[in-house]
């Protein structure tokens, strides 16, 4: 687990193992957020100064049962969010990514659960921005 990328309030984090990581904590000082599910090679935003990775549950991909993350687009609107499980996930809501015209991170929000779908299908729901990227944090878990 590594930061790929930083800017003012944000990062994206990327999984460099060949393993699933599971409830990735993700501190910043004094605040902590939760990354619910990273694949391998995948990357996902966290809306965090200078975020520091933590303790991960380490898993191999095919114990998670199919699992595909979750995807958001930006549309007219709203945020399309995206899903191929079978059934509905857990939301734990969003980080969301702003950049400047070359790319750089210039800063991210943390979306509340209630905003975010991590329901079976597509949905779209108000918010977002044009050029904001957004990282749904869908969990395995109910509770």
């Amino acid at each position: 687990m590594r930061v790929a990328e930083q800017g003012p309030g944000a990062a994206v984090l990327e999984n460099t193992s060949a393993l699933a990581a599971y409830r990735i904590a993700v501190t910043s000082g004094t605040r902590t957020a939760e990354v619910p599910v990273l694949l391998p090679g995948q990357r996902i935003g966290v809306a965090l100064d200078r975020p520091v990775p933590g303790p991960v549950i380490w898993l191999a991909p095919e114990a998670l049962g199919g699992f595909t993350p979750v995807t958001a687009t930006v549309v007219p609107g709203g945020v399309r969010y995206h899903s191929g499980n079978c059934r509905a996930l857990t939301s734990r809501g969003a980080a969301v990514l702003f950049r400047d015209a070359t790319g750089r991170i210039t800063r991210g929000e943390q979306l509340p659960p209630s905003s975010v779908s991590c329901a079976p299908g597509e949905r779209v729901l108000p918010g977002g921005a044009p050029g904001a990227e957004v990282f749904p944090y869908c969990d395995l878990r109910t509770e």
